[in-house]
């Protein structure tokens, strides 16, 4: 009896093997063969991927960098009159990944790096894109990876450093908004423009302009601070012009 139970069982299981190796089968012949050769996207790309907010892809979000701290040991700086915002535009590199989900239109896809765009005069040369396979993922089932790209730019990049009020004024608050990908992607840090966090580059970017505002008092219109309009003086606001 023990021996037609067991028979029985393993005769029960067998449709499912078959049915399990036959969707395994369809898996592998629904992706394009580039794909399932390419390598496993490395975690030092994977570990900052995060849904996108307005489009069906996984890509890169940094964390945030660090809140600006003042060590208790150091003076107190003195209380600056005004706080600016620096400005900065120009080219950026960073690597940003973008991991697509399965689609019939992935067997179209030339999975070859594209061939290297010579450098111009303003940016700096053009990095090939990588490609890369993404199974080891929960959002991602190991029999349908996704198809990732690394490209690291140049990017488009806007940065902007926030000084703020009753703080070190050598210390700002940095925000690079890289735009490129589905989304822009923002990294943040603090210190000096040059304490940029790694893999961030500033390769080629400049100034545009500074925003001020007081701490305390009235702006003046040109940019000075004063404890009320009044005191302005000759920089103060326009007269009203005239009733009729």
């Amino acid at each position: 009896m023990r021996k037609k139970t067991s028979a029985r069982s393993n005769a029960s299981r067998t449709p499912w093997v078959h049915l399990g190796a036959c969707m395994l089968l369809i898996a592998c012949a629904a992706q394009p063969p580039g794909l399932r050769e390419l390598p496993e996207l490395p975690a030092e790309f994977a570990q900052n991927l995060a849904i996108a907010h307005t489009a069906p892809v996984l890509m890169t979000k940094p964390a945030p960098g660090a809140a600006l701290s003042q060590s208790p040991s150091s003076p107190a700086p003195a209380a600056a009159a005004r706080a600016c915002t620096a400005v900065y535009d120009g080219y950026v590199v960073y690597p940003i990944t973008v991991c697509y989900p399965p689609s019939e239109l992935s067997s179209t896809l030339q999975l070859s790096s594209a061939a290297e765009t010579p450098p111009t005069a303003r940016a700096p040369a053009i990095s090939p894109p990588r490609f890369f396979k993404l199974s080891a993922h929960p959002l991602v089932s190991i029999a349908f990876p996704w198809l990732c790209t690394v490209r690291g730019g140049p990017w488009y990049g806007h940065v902007e450093g926030k000084q703020f009020c009753n703080s070190n004024p050598n210390i700002r608050g940095w925000t690079a908004e890289i735009l490129g990908a589905p989304e822009p992607v923002v990294v943040t840090w603090s210190g000096t423009l040059n304490d940029v966090p790694p893999p961030l580059q500033l390769a080629a970017i400049s100034e545009t302009t500074e925003i001020c505002t007081c701490c305390s008092g009235f702006t003046c219109p040109n940019g000075s601070c004063a404890p009320s309009p009044q005191a302005c003086g000759n920089g103060g606001p326009p007269a009203a012009a005239p009733r009729r």
